[in-house]
């Protein structure tokens, strides 16, 4: 069977936590080697448990014990709450299924009515201009709820629309104040969410602080367990306990193990004995100060304990949260009876305003036949009207275009004629040019003859002439070159629109005979059109039955309003019922917010006690650090007087072999007797070497040799002989 090494005392002082204590939760890898070694026997035979003779067995069996207790109530109180929040969901997962099962069935029998109302569709082929707003492409949710009916929605919005825009003024009017109202509706439901997302983020709070309030419940049941209790203090007080114990041992156990008498002993060694014994003397006191204010402190919690167990009602009263409810219930029955009495008064309001609501509605509908003739009548002249004037319209468009296209053509020939202008001047100015070249070139003809005789000047002033009729003649080159441009665009332009006229004289010949194909075929049509209005007037004559059945249909609407009118009052009621308890659910929210306050002061106070004990833990920490130091200083000066004293008694001892032999006898381990002795037990302060104690240690037969008491694997200590 698997051994149990016993628990290792903390060399560390102060406190420490029970969760820190705890081991860790045994892993679920199978194939891993396990945590702690295996007992072999040589024999095979079970041994008994090596905590089976300890003190503190039974300790540890009531706090497993209690902490399973604890685990399981926290176990209760989760499965409760989960219980609880199951059936809440479950009833409002059957509530919200009935009503959609009915808003299902109410929506499919106003469908089947509205179409009774509107009566057959005469658009089916055409395809519908209007853009609902219940075309829901890119949303999957709803084109999958609603793609099951939503061709007769669009069918039936879209008659209704074609309806509505024959509407009269007064129609629109009630149209115009019945989308106010439902503005107003989508206000008071946005605002209704609103109120429901806010309730749902008080509940998540509430959730969060119930969870603390079960964290700090779990703590308070473990800070109520006596064997919690009983075992921190042993803790405490289990610090400095096997310090003394220790030193009281080896001071028992050196005249027995061949050391030196107590008449024999050096002085200096006498006075550190002394001191040391007088420090043990101060911390046994320090001890049972601290026990003794450790037992008022556990008494004063009892106490507590006891009182917090049993509040009367006189402790209940004196609270803030009782007078907290107190006033709030006060407050809450003045509410109750004011809207009690503010029901009674609007209840006879409504049933008021449902008469007249009910009157005024006759009046109105009165109202809307004869304003529906009279815009018939309206409607018949109107389009009657609209037929004269569009044959009105089309003789001044075909005026219009005729007139547009001959400004058009003179438009086109004053450009021609400016192009031809423009022309005309380039070849004045070559002509003009032209004449003064050959006015010149008369000129100096007359002087062409007496060249040779000539003097120079003359020569030179011939000379420039000649310049002036050049550059003169490059002018009108190019005048003249622009000119013959011009003409021959000009020309070639008039070509191409000769073309272009007689093409266009072709194909309006060709239009004028199709046009009066279509002039023949649109008089055939009217004539056919005129022969569809008889038969539609012997139609209209024929609707008047059909009307009469619409009355009827309108009579059954009008009950089937006045039941909605019922379901609206009893949705306002159920609405009123879940506003009041919106409100106790509030109310419930605040009382858990007094609660969390209450708990955090706690908090606050514990985290102050944690701090100042943290403060003294330090303080003990560094003092017991100082003092270590001080005692392993005091421990070596005492193994250098032991070496002097040996020194001295082997140079007083002399060569005497025989002593030497018994001293050597005595030093040596009398379990081995090869290894001097150099490892003293801590519990019963018997001396052996080291290799026996560890060998004791390894073979888990933890008994000393001489006496038989058990010790640990940090209850022994090396000594210098």
């Amino acid at each position: 069977m698997p051994a149990i090494e016993p628990p290792v005392q903390s060399s560390e002082p102060g406190l420490v936590k029970m969760e820190d204590r705890k081991r860790p939760a045994a892993d679920s890898n199978d194939s891993a080697p396990p945590l702690k070694k295996q007992a072999t026997g040589v024999n095979g035979g079970s041994k008994p448990h090596p905590d089976a003779d300890m003190p503190w067995k039974d300790d540890l069996e009531r706090f497993q014990k209690e902490a399973i207790l604890r685990q399981m109530q926290e176990y209760k109180r989760e499965k409760s709450s989960l219980e609880s929040r199951l059936s809440q969901m479950s009833k409002a997962a059957t509530f919200h299924n009935d009503h959609l099962r009915v808003i299902d069935l109410w929506f499919k029998q106003l469908i089947d009515e509205v179409k009774l109302l509107l009566g057959s569709s005469q658009a089916e082929d055409q395809e519908t201009s209007f853009k609902s707003s219940l075309q829901f492409e890119d949303v999957e949710e709803f084109e999958t709820h609603l793609k099951s009916r939503s061709e007769d929605i669009r069918a039936i919005i879209s008659q209704v629309q074609s309806k509505s825009q024959d509407a009269p003024a007064d129609l629109s009017e009630v149209q115009s104040r019945l989308a106010k109202k439902l503005a107003e509706e989508k206000v008071t439901i946005a605002e209704l969410e609103k109120t429901l997302a806010e309730k749902q983020q008080l509940e998540e709070s509430l959730e969060e602080a119930s969870l603390r309030y079960l964290v700090a419940e779990k703590k308070l049941d473990r800070a109520k367990s006596l064997t919690v209790a009983k075992l921190e203090k042993q803790q405490s007080m289990g610090i400095q306990r096997p310090g003394e114990t220790a030193q009281s041992k080896r001071e028992e156990s050196t005249p027995a193990n061949g050391g030196t008498p107590a008449g024999d002993r050096n002085p200096e060694l006498e006075e550190a004995n002394n001191k040391l014994t007088a420090i043990s003397e101060k911390q046994k006191e320090q001890v049972q100060k601290l026990e003794a204010e450790n037992a008022s402190l556990l008494g004063q919690i009892t106490e507590i304990k006891v009182k917090s167990s049993n509040f009367t009602d006189d402790d209940y009263a004196h609270t803030h949260l009782f007078k907290h409810l107190r006033s709030q219930y006060d407050d809450v029955v003045k509410r109750i009876n004011h809207l009690e009495a503010t029901n009674v008064q609007l209840r006879e309001e409504a049933e008021k305003y449902r008469s007249e609501r009910t009157a005024y509605k006759m009046q109105v509908e009165d109202e809307t036949r004869s304003t529906i003739a009279e815009k018939e009548a309206q409607l018949m002249r109107a389009e009657t009207d609209l037929a004269r004037i569009r044959n009105a319209r089309d003789e001044l468009l075909a005026d219009q275009q005729m007139r547009k296209a001959a400004q058009d053509q003179k438009k086109i020939s004053s450009l021609k004629l400016q192009e031809l202008a423009d022309a005309r001047e380039a070849r004045i100015t070559a002509l003009e040019s032209e004449s003064q070249r050959l006015r010149l070139q008369i000129e100096g003809s007359n002087c062409d003859d007496n060249v040779n005789d000539m003097p120079l000047e003359e020569l030179r002033a011939k000379y420039t002439s000649l310049e002036r009729q050049y550059s003169m003649l490059n002018t009108e080159l190019t005048s003249m070159q622009t000119a013959y441009t011009k003409f021959a665009t000009l020309a070639s332009q008039k070509v191409t629109d000769f073309g272009a006229m007689e093409e266009k004289v072709a194909r309006l010949t060709a239009e004028k005979s199709k046009a009066d194909q279509k002039f023949f075929a649109a008089m055939k049509s009217k004539e056919a059109r005129d022969v569809e209005v008889r038969t539609l007037r012997m139609q209209s004559s024929k609707t008047s039955d059909i009307v009469s059945q619409l009355k009827e249909s309108e009579a059954t609407t009008r009950s089937l309003v006045s039941n909605m009118d019922k379901q609206a009052s009893e949705t306002k009621e159920a609405l009123n019922t879940a506003l009041s308890k919106y409100r106790a659910t509030q109310q419930q929210l605040t009382e858990s917010n007094i609660l969390t306050e209450g708990l955090k002061q706690q908090v606050a106070e514990l985290k102050g006690i944690s701090i100042s004990k943290d403060s003294t833990l330090s303080s003990t920490t560094s003092a017991l650090r100082q003092a270590e130091t001080e005692v392993a200083g005091l421990k070596q000066s005492l193994s250098d007087t032991k070496k002097s004293l040996d020194n001295w008694k082997n140079k007083s001892l002399g060569n005497s072999s025989s002593e030497y032999e018994m001293l050597r006898t005595l030093a040596l381990c009398t379990v081995c007797r090869r290894n001097f002795k150099n490892t003293a037990i801590k519990t019963c302060g018997h001396v052996f070497c080291k290799d026996c104690v560890e060998e004791r240690l390894t073979s888990r037969s933890r008994k000393c040799p001489n006496c038989g008491k058990s010790f640990g694997s940090n209850d022994h200590m090396h000594i210098t002989l």
